[in-house]
Order: C-alpha cells, then structure tokens, then sequence
C-alpha cells in the first residue's frame, strides 16, 4: 500500500517539517547527484503562492546536503509564460536566492524523447534529468481551471523544455490526450521523493497564484500518484475525475481512494474551496478539444477580461502560443476558434485581469 506522510509546517519553521520527511524516508544521498525540481510558475513573488515557496526550496536543499549528497542540482524549465529566461525568472520569484550556486539551467544539453502519447513528435528534455542519481519533486498543491489539480504528477511538465509545453497544447486533440501526454512525461523520469508545499494552496478559477488557502501542511511521498490523490481530496478534488492522475495510477496499480494509502499525520479535508468549473461535485469535464477547429457542440473555456483590471500591458498577446490573442484598440481581444485552454494568458497576467468560463454545449 503506498502511503503519504503530512507534517505541519509554516514558512518560518519549514526546516524541521523537511527534516522529518527525510529521516521518515531514510533519504540517503550519499555520493548521489541530486536533483530538485520546485515548481517555478512565472515571477511572481512568494507570498502570491504562484510557485513553491522559496522557504521549502532552500529547506529541501540544506536536507539534501545533510544526506550526503554528492551535488545538488536546482532546476525547473518556466510555465508557458518567460519561455529562455529561467534565472531572470528565478531571481524574480525568490527562488533564484534560495537555490544560490546549486541552480542549473534546465533548458540546455538536450535529448530527444518520443511519447506514446504523441510517437511521431520530436520532444527534447535536458541530460541533466537523466544523469541525476536522486530526483526530488517539490510542487505546490494548487487547483487548476484545465486538469483540475496541479501537484506532483504535473509539476514533471516541467521536464520539458523551452516553448514545447505550449506547443503540446496546440497538437494534443483533446483533453484527455493532452493529460495522457503529461503521464507520458512523467513516466520519463518518474521521481523519487515527493514534497508538496501545501502551507499555502491555490484555489479559485481566475489567476493561478491569487487566491489562497491556508493548510499549514507539507505532504510527502514517494509515490507522486498517492500525494496527489491526499492532495486532490483535500481540496475538494475527485481524483477520478483527474485524467492525468488516473492514468499514472493505472499503470503503477495505485488505488484513487485515499481510504486506500497508507496516510501518516493529521489532515482533513479543506471546506468550501472554490474549484474550477467542471470540478466541483456533480459537475461533468468539459471534454474539450485542444487544438484549434473545434466543433461547435464542444464544451470549452473562454476568454473573459476584466477591463478595470487590465492595463494593457499585452503580455497575455505575447504569450499566446497561437496567436488566438491580439491587441484591440485598447484591450487584447481573442480569436475564440485558435483558443486552446492552455492558460498561458491567465498565468502571466500580474493583475488578475483574465478569467476563462466554460461554454457548455446547448
């Protein structure tokens, strides 16, 4: 049975929660190459709760020397927005300072994977994942309006590097084979430790990183399926309902009922998080298309804009893998027929000014 660890844990005293992860696990890294790979978003700043706090980042490291690792590497390629300036990103976040010599760069020295997902794309991946001993997951435990849950599974997107994750958005055909290819990522390189920052989690549907909820908790594991399936249940979440988690779950035998982990610590359920539409109970997913064309009875997100917010600043046209954004005569207006619901708009908008609703079928 597979089992997840829950400390209590605050920002202030992170050390002591991560220590107990360690000494729980019995992490022995000597003479290991380690990695650690924290979930770095966009560039917002710590107490946005956008990214895995720096707290945790530098917690997780001082841990990892204290196991005897023989390096200790920081790495993450961005979200779809800041695409080729990773330590302009992490030094604008906090977690540049927090990683200090250990940050590598996770976008060069590239090999070329195939997915069964996608077999005929090329697809390029640093060395640096594969030449690591020990790989340490560190996202944060956030809602997410298109898959539901952004946690340990999904933070292995960031494997991939450079504008690649915005490009699969464009060429998965559905949702469903789009979180079918986020297993397959996952699979790459599963893992081997798992440390969810859920001191602070995101929940609410407009800006990833803007509304928080205070859980005071780390989870730990070194299955990635049962961490977000805790995680999952404590938000509100259906992990059934979660494709890219039940796909991993199916080919490693893992139960989607956290009645069925091993759970060590105190948690419980968070009430009246606010989920993405499609998510709360007795909702259906949107089964979206992801590439452009969609067929008119499709569910699927749109854009909505708040004008009092926005500010014009053009960063969501910037960003918009598929040029379905473009400035109008004062605000960015969208081609609804080349929007994907990849969410690179709403994750880089500052200020909070874009919120995607679902369209039903009629």
């Amino acid at each position: 049975m597979p089992s997840v660890f829950v400390y209590d844990a605050t920002y202030r005293e992170i050390q002591d929660a991560v220590d107990k992860v360690f000494a729980d696990f019995a992490v022995d890294l000597t003479g290991k190459r380690t990695l650690i790979k924290p979930n770095a978003l966009s560039e917002r700043e710590p107490e946005q709760g956008a990214n895995t706090h720096p707290a945790v980042l530098r917690a997780v490291i001082e841990a990892a020397k204290k196991a005897g690792a023989e390096e200790v590497m920081v790495a993450d390629n961005p979200g779809q927005a800041n695409y080729g300036v990773i330590r302009s990103l992490f030094e604008t976040n906090g977690l540049g300072e927090a990683a200090g010599e250990h940050l590598r760069n996770f976008g060069i020295n590239l090999v070329r994977r195939n997915l069964p997902a996608l077999p005929d794309e090329d697809l390029y991946f640093p060395q640096l994942l594969f030449d690591a001993d020990y790989v340490i997951n560190v996202p944060k435990l956030k809602v997410h309006p298109g898959t539901g849950l952004t946690s340990a599974i999904k933070n292995t997107f960031g494997y991939l590097a450079g504008a690649q994750k915005a490009h699969l958005h464009v060429v998965a055909e559905n949702r469903r084979h789009f979180e079918r290819i986020l297993a397959d990522v996952f699979a790459l390189r599963p893992p081997d430790l798992n440390i969810v920052d859920a001191v602070l989690a995101v929940e609410g549907r407009v800006q990833l990183g803007t509304s928080l909820r205070y859980l005071a908790k780390i989870l730990a594991s070194d299955s990635a399926v049962a961490a977000d399936v805790l995680g999952a249940t404590i938000l509100g979440l259906d992990p059934t309902n979660l494709y890219h988690v039940t796909y991993v779950a199916e080919r490693e035998g893992i139960p989607l009922n956290a009645a069925e982990i091993e759970i060590h610590g105190a948690w419980k359920p968070a009430p009246d998080i606010t989920l993405p539409p499609g998510f709360n109970p007795g909702e259906t997913r949107p089964e979206a298309a992801a590439s452009p064309g969609l067929v008119e009875s499709a569910s699927r997100k749109i854009l909505a804009l708040s004008e009092e917010e926005c500010d014009s600043c053009a960063r969501c046209v910037e960003e918009c893998p598929t040029g379905g954004l473009h400035m109008g005569a004062e605000y960015p207006e969208l081609a609804q027929d080349l929007c994907v619901s990849c969410f690179a708009c709403m994750e880089v908008c500052e200020r909070g000014a874009i919120e995607l609703d679902p369209i039903y079928p009629a």
